[in-house]
């Protein structure tokens, strides 16, 4: 399933110029009980080194890589397959491209189609043009209040049809009006629990006759959260009389390697 390979190897020869790819927080100063990924395109590859570009404005510039070290695993396809390696933030460059430098412990696993229902819940999306830091203390801001607090007496939640998975959620936008790359949800599964709040990256969009499909990516989002969306998830298929899938580990949404010794090797 894994797969070592040396420094002296040219780790970049499994990825591709315009390759999509993530970035899943290992950061070891990270929030452990929240899952964190960055989406982008890579547009450079040398030897041990990535450059990435990210659709939107980061944090990550203006944090010094010294004074706080970002460990990432670095997540894609190949031939079909997944691939993943640790990879160490080495500097930002203007136009939000994060220069990666690849550690030597690349691991293949075998791809696997996570779960999605077609289904009713009461949603919110909250969307304009932020950086991430914005975003991220916003979520910050509204979990924290739903963990002190509760649901607040004035918000209104409105039944929306979307097809929801543990990595993301497709919903109907505004034919007219043009998605922004990132977007805050509050989903409520009406499970007398408080909504589950998750932050997207737009992964892609089309046009179906009057509305606009759109497919965000989770890329911020509690794991005791990730935990409840599977739950629901497995719930109505079992009551849509839909075959549930024994669970398995989908790689893309873990912030670990299938080598649990991984980052202790560096």
């Amino acid at each position: 399933m894994s797969a070592e390979h040396y420094h002296r190897v040219d780790m970049s020869k499994y990825f591709n110029i315009k390759q999509k790819a993530f970035l899943i927080n290992m950061s070891e100063s990270r929030d452990k009980e929240t899952y964190e990924s960055l989406s982008g395109t890579i547009v450079g590859r040398s030897g041990d080194s990535i450059a990435l570009q990210i659709p939107y404005p980061t944090d990550y510039a203006s944090q010094s890589s010294q004074a706080r070290k970002h460990t990432f695993k670095l997540n894609t396809e190949a031939m079909g397959s997944g691939i993943q390696v640790i990879a160490d933030l080495v500097k930002v460059e203007a136009g939000n491209i994060l220069h990666l430098k690849l550690r030597s412990n690349l691991e293949m696993y075998q791809r696997r189609q996570v779960p999605r229902i077609d289904t009713t819940v009461k949603l919110i999306q909250v969307q304009r043009s932020s950086s991430l830091e914005a975003y991220r203390k916003e979520f910050l801001r509204i979990t924290d209040q739903l963990k002190s607090q509760g649901v607040p007496a004035n918000l209104q939640m409105q039944d929306a049809t979307v097809n929801l998975g543990v990595g993301g959620v497709r919903v109907v936008c505004e034919a007219k009006v043009t998605p922004f790359a990132l977007s805050l949800f509050l989903l409520d599964f009406d499970d007398n629990d408080t909504p589950v709040c998750a932050l997207g990256d737009l992964v892609w969009e089309r046009l179906e006759k009057d509305s606009r499909m759109c497919g965000y990516r989770f890329i911020l989002v509690s794991k005791a959260d990730q935990e409840r969306i599977s739950s629901y998830i497995q719930a109505q298929r079992k009551k849509q009389k839909v075959f549930v899938p024994q669970a398995k580990a989908y790689w893309e949404l873990l912030d670990r390697m299938v080598n649990d010794g991984a980052l202790k090797q560096h």
